[in-house]
């Protein structure tokens, strides 16, 4: 018989409010880093770029009104925080929130998912 465990999930909050509709979230740390490519070595390592977090959210939209509107975000690029709890750890970050989708389709959940940029961040 194998091992069992418990699996975390994870909460997502935008400036301290948790999102309670939140279905998904997505974390993407990039070191911003590039190839350095020579004549003689081919690949020789990497030149260091602009770290940065990228979180993608989907929340469930109920009918009454969107938990979460990112429209007012969006248009004044105003600075955000966004803290995530999983696996016992937080990650937070400050940024922008550039990108949203509403969706909605018959025999299907309707969403609004958008995408944010900012600092790297380290789990803690």
């Amino acid at each position: 018989m194998a091992n069992q465990q418990v699996f975390t999930t994870a909460l997502v909050y935008i400036e301290d409010a948790l999102l309670s509709m939140e279905a998904r979230v997505t974390v993407r740390r990039t070191s911003g880093s590039n190839p350095v490519i020579t004549s003689a070595l081919g690949y020789a390592g990497e030149s260091p770029g602009a770290p940065m977090t990228e979180i993608d959210v989907t929340n469930a939209v109920p009918s009454s009104d969107f938990e979460f509107d990112p429209g007012r975000f969006m248009r004044l690029l105003k600075l955000s925080k966004v803290t995530i709890f999983a696996a016992g750890k937080q990650l937070t970050t400050r940024g922008q929130i550039h990108e949203d989708n509403f969706s909605a389709a018959a025999n299907s959940e309707s969403t609004l998912e958008f995408r944010f940029r900012g600092q790297f961040a380290e789990w803690q």
